[in-house]
């Protein structure tokens, strides 16, 4: 009778799904590890620091997708230009060809 309970708590903290209120609790036969002052603290700089890592990598890629985009608008401009530049010559060397 008792085992169920204790599955019945075990569950019923599973489900809750470790939500912040209950993060400390612990519930019977359930795994617990132990660690040192000193490991919580590296496993803590290590997550400061990635979360540093992670906003500086996303930074750097807001910014190369804006070049990105002014680039790519560049180069429409360009291509519009060239279009233009070649329909011109072409004109002018069909006016040339009907003088002739």
């Amino acid at each position: 009778m008792e085992n169920t309970n204790v599955t019945n708590v075990v569950l019923d903290k599973k489900i809750e799904g470790y939500s912040f209120e209950k993060n400390d609790f612990i519930a019977p036969q359930e795994i617990t590890i132990t660690i040192t002052l000193a490991e919580y603290r590296e496993l803590v700089k290590k997550v400061a620091t990635r979360d540093a890592d992670i906003d500086k990598a996303n930074a750097d890629k807001y910014k190369r997708e804006d070049e990105i985009k002014e680039l790519t608008e560049e180069v429409a401009e360009l291509k519009a230009k060239l279009y233009e530049l070649q329909n011109e010559k072409k004109e002018q060397k069909e006016q040339k060809e009907n003088i002739f």
